[in-house]
């Protein structure tokens, strides 16, 4: 079943995250001559508090919900680790957020704005600032310290994309692989573990506690994620800036959400992962230059989590803001209605998530043992068109499959 470790040049792709550090540059100057808005100005606002490796999710997604027709929302955001979010919306640990916040502009606004390489929008909260209508956790919500694993009667949960994540090098390091063994000494003990050639714990970039990051690669390697050497730093930027900037290339190392990487394959080399109990090591995708994320949907590549997002219910189970509700049945692929006038399955998979339709594996808990999965409507056809091609037989109306059901215009097997 094994397939063998595939090399290859380079292929790069532009995103907004890569560039968050021009981008705050770029929001600093452009307010000097225009007003930022106050967010509960914004046609519909949806407040959101979301991992990192969520932000280009968001940033499609939020412009495309800006100009949804049925019913068009602002989505409006700010990051935080996974867990910090869980218990904001768990109840644990509510704070108000009062930081500035981020928006996708709609057509009308800035017509030519690109979500890969443009800045944003941003907005203050109001006076008092604003709790979140929706939470995100890109990582099983059981990894989390101190959190009951049942969600309070006020809460819905549903899981979302799976989120893959992957060890990063410079682009002027010549690793290319590491092993289960190899990854637990250096990031268990790092110089003592003396794993050539990540011995410096300087140039070993990690997150901190509350991120899923550093807590699913804790779960996949058996490091406890208060145990982890290196350098602990708060945002997915901040790895990218230190990789990218490594005093010694050959000596660096980081953790970075797949999507994350996708967007800087210029600069950065995702390491094969050959994990415990296998024979070799595999690429999130079938090959070093595809972006099919054929070894996570198929359970070659291991180190991945379903996302998991939040909304408030009032005591009678209806939500406490319907929008939120929308937002999250989209997002879990539930098919809400008004049906958008977009497609949301073409959405995930351009961001560098895998929509659960499309995968073939499952899991219950980070790390945990991998079993067969078979969603109930599968969308494999339409995710690998979007993100490389399909072998499927195309579809319509006048047009019916011989097998199958014909969704989004291709014959998926169920």
């Amino acid at each position: 079943m094994d397939r063998p470790l595939h090399e290859g040049t380079s292929m790069s792709m532009r995103r907004w995250l890569a560039g968050s550090f021009l981008g705050a540059v770029f929001v600093i100057a452009h307010t000097a001559h225009a007003a930022i808005p106050t967010c509960d100005t914004l046609p519909n606002p949806v407040y959101l508090q979301v991992g990192d490796t969520q932000t280009n999710f968001m940033l499609l997604l939020g412009r495309q919900l800006r100009d949804n027709a049925p019913e068009p929302i602002t989505l409006v955001f700010i990051t935080n680790g996974s867990c910090t979010n869980v218990a904001e919306l768990y109840g644990t640990a509510v704070s108000q957020i009062t930081a500035t916040m981020t928006y996708s502009p709609s057509i009308t606004e800035k017509p030519t704005w690109n979500w890969e390489t443009d800045a944003p929008s941003t907005c203050t909260p109001p006076a008092g600032g604003v709790l979140p209508d929706i939470g995100n956790s890109a990582l099983f919500i059981s990894s989390c310290a101190n959190i009951t694993i049942s969600p309070p009667a006020t809460l819905a949960v549903a899981a979302g994309p799976v989120q893959g994540y992957v060890l990063a090098v410079p682009k002027a390091s010549s690793q290319t692989a590491i092993t289960y063994e190899q990854a637990y000494f250096v990031f268990g003990f790092g110089t003592a573990g003396m794993i050539a050639p990540w011995i410096d714990e300087a140039e070993m970039f990690i997150r901190t506690v509350t991120k899923s990051t550093l807590l699913t690669w804790a779960a996949n390697i058996s490091v406890p994620a208060t145990k982890w050497k290196g350098v602990p730093l708060a945002g997915s930027p901040m790895v990218v800036a230190g990789l990218q900037g490594a005093a010694n290339p050959e000596a660096a190392i980081g953790i970075l959400g797949d999507e994350v990487y996708d967007g800087l394959r210029a600069t950065l080399t995702v390491l094969a992962y050959r994990a415990k109990h296998q024979y070799a090591a595999y690429y999130p995708d079938s090959t070093f230059t595809s972006r099919d994320k054929k070894n996570i949907r198929d359970g070659h590549y291991t180190v991945w989590a379903p996302t998991f997002w939040m909304y408030n219910l009032n005591g009678d189970g209806t939500p406490v803001k319907p929008a939120a509700k929308y937002i999250v049945d989209l997002i879990a692929g539930n098919d809400p209605l008004p049906t958008p006038n977009f497609d949301m399955p073409s959405v995930v998979a351009t961001v560098g998530l895998v929509p659960d339709c499309a995968m073939g594996v499952q899991r219950a808990f980070d790390g945990g043992p991998l079993s067969f999965y078979t969603p109930p409507e599968s969308c494999v056809c339409k995710y690998e068109s979007v993100v490389g091609q399909t072998t499927c037989n195309t579809c319509s109306e006048v047009n019916p499959c011989a097998s199958g059901v014909c969704r989004n215009s291709y014959c998926e097997v169920q």
